[in-house]
């Protein structure tokens, strides 16, 4: 045995060979091999495979179920429109004037920074 070398005694599952685990860089079937040996083995290996490939699922199909009930009620909201009453009217006009608000406030707040920032580059130059 080489004097400051790491000799790994150990089998790898998949290619049979000496020196390194199933899953290691080192094997030939690292990404290759048969895929749905693959996908069992991990499904096998990691008990809430299954439980989290169901959650995706199911999450996909809830933003999906909400994406189509959003487009429906848009397209309602259209076919509606000629004959929409003042309150609607008046919550669109609510709703814009809150949105334009917030965008005040938000360029104040650039602005406030800005000078702030400006100020103190002109302090730390005098400064020095």
């Amino acid at each position: 045995m080489p004097l400051g070398r790491e000799v790994k005694v150990m089998q790898c599952w998949r290619c049979k060979r000496y020196g390194h685990r199933t899953g290691d860089k080192e094997c030939p079937f690292f990404i290759k091999g048969n895929q749905k040996l693959e996908q069992f083995r991990v499904a096998h290996e990691d008990p809430m495979y299954d439980i989290i490939r169901e959650n995706k699922r199911h999450e996909k199909d809830v933003r999906i179920q909400q994406l189509k009930q959003l487009l429906e009620d848009s397209t309602s909201d259209d076919d509606g429109s000629s004959s929409s009453s003042s309150g609607d009217r008046e919550k669109r006009k609510k709703r814009k004037k809150k949105e334009k608000h917030k965008k005040r406030k938000k360029e104040k707040k650039k602005k406030k920074k800005r000078k702030h920032k400006a100020s103190k580059s002109s302090e730390s130059s005098d400064s020095e």
